[in-house]
């Protein structure tokens, strides 16, 4: 493949270069999680599922730190690119893959020691306590790859290698889908045979992506001497919108896995562990349109060319939009294959679930606006719009409105607290995006 010039190649040719690569790397990583949940709900039964969705947050939460470093890191890198400030883009890279390494070490180190207590209080009860623990121990000795692979998928992707990226994310997660069935059904492992094939398959992720630093096309250079603590802090405040809104997905998942268990019970659980699945592929492709707008965006921004920004701008809004709507569209015509594909449901599954989770992605009219405008501010370095934005459909208005209208109008309003959250932060999103400074 040619190599390609973010400067003068035509912005549709080169958006659309990234478009496939970069939604197939987003959903095929998300499919570790989702194949589990699958091999897991058919292979283990309920306890398992509700076991595993116990433990998603922490998932959430190893990826968070992967793309903030990861999706602040290569920002810049692609900004100073566009400067051709090589030193910078150098420093910035070795700041960050340092950063992560770090984190991952202490991160598997209190995790791994605080398993029993951190699974009481995610929720834990004897009948799923010891699925619990034997999943949990793997996830949390295995962390540090967890974060490796959105690091580095955003950072190849940057250095014009999304193909790669791509064939990482695929060859990674076949491996992972085969693993699954073999050591689950044959091998009979249950919850050990789910995560060790994750590992194993992430791990392919990670080595394929890397190959990239040995090839004809990197430009990124490693240097221990090029570290710099002030970079740190400026990666993390650009990728903290990424940070914020991968984290949230594990937060929202923890308190509403709390409320509907106390509303609505079990039965509740595994409609909602459907939900938070099927809401992973959603987001993941969503948010491979953004991240096929950003690479070209922040190089462009860089060099100070704000009208192919803003054509590259357009073109991704429009293709979101037209995505939501074939989204949507096989979501409400497929529910109840949705569900089938997770776990053999019972008849109350089918009966309160196929309405709710048609009611709960009706929001996702609104939420591609809020990621797609997320990914924009980063992608022009103003991360404090993109981490309001983060904030308030994440944190904010998300967890107030799931601790406060169940206890008003009962349990069935949980599943309309995500399109309202959408609705009232795309608001703010629009009146961002309004401001004339902004569009370069």
């Amino acid at each position: 493949m040619a190599k390609l010039d973010l400067l003068k190649d035509d912005p549709r040719r080169l958006f659309f270069s990234y478009l496939l690569p970069s939604m197939c790397s987003n959903v095929f990583t998300s499919i570790y999680v989702i194949t589990d949940t699958m091999m897991v709900g058919h292979g283990v039964g309920e306890d398992g599922l509700v076991a595993l969705n116990l433990l998603l947050p922490f998932f959430s939460g190893f990826f968070a730190f992967g793309y903030m470093f990861g999706v602040g890191g290569s920002v810049l890198m692609s900004v100073a690119n566009g400067r051709k400030d090589d030193r910078e883009a150098c420093s910035v890279f070795t700041t960050a893959f340092l950063s992560v390494v770090f984190i991952g070490i202490v991160l598997t180190l209190v995790c791994s020691l605080g398993l029993r207590p951190i699974a009481g209080v995610l929720g834990a009860e004897q009948d799923n306590l010891e699925l619990v623990l034997e999943y949990g121990r793997w996830l949390m000795g295995s962390c540090m790859i967890y974060i490796l692979v959105p690091f580095f998928q955003n950072f190849v992707k940057n250095d014009k290698d999304p193909k790669r990226a791509m064939a990482g994310s695929i060859a990674g997660s076949a491996l992972n889908v085969v693993l699954d069935y073999i050591l689950i059904f044959p091998m009979q492992l249950g919850m050990s045979g789910a995560i060790i094939a994750t590992i194993i398959g992430n791990v392919i992720n990670v080595a394929i992506t890397v190959s990239h630093l040995f090839s004809g096309r990197n430009t990124m250079r490693f240097s221990l001497s090029a570290f710099r603590i002030k970079y740190v802090f400026k990666i993390m405040k650009s990728g903290a919108s990424s940070f914020l809104t991968e984290l949230s997905v594990g937060i929202v998942v923890f308190v509403f896995n709390i409320q509907i268990l106390r509303y609505l019970g079990e039965t509740g659980i595994v409609i909602y562990s459907v939900i938070s699945n099927t809401a992973i592929v959603v987001n993941a492709l969503l948010n491979g349109v953004a991240f096929s707008a950003q690479p070209i965006i922040s190089f462009n921004m860089g060099a100070g060319k704000g009208d192919r920004v803003r054509k590259v701008r357009n073109i991704g809004f429009l293709t979101s939009f037209i995505l939501t709507i074939l989204l949507y569209t096989a979501i409400f015509l497929f529910t109840r294959e949705c569900i089938y594909a997770f776990v053999v449901p019972t008849q109350a599954v089918l009966e309160y679930g196929i309405p709710a989770i048609r009611i709960y992605f009706a929001g996702s009219f609104a939420m591609f606006i809020n990621i797609y405008l997320a990914n924009y501010f980063q992608a022009i370095v103003k991360p404090v719009r993109a981490f309001v934005i983060g904030s308030l459909r994440g944190l904010v208005i998300c967890v107030l409105l799931v601790w406060l209208l169940p206890g008003i109008w009962g349990g069935s309003i949980i599943w309309w607290v995500m399109p309202m959250t959408e609705a009232l932060t795309a608001l703010v999103s629009l009146c961002f995006f309004m401001q004339k400074r902004l569009y370069l």
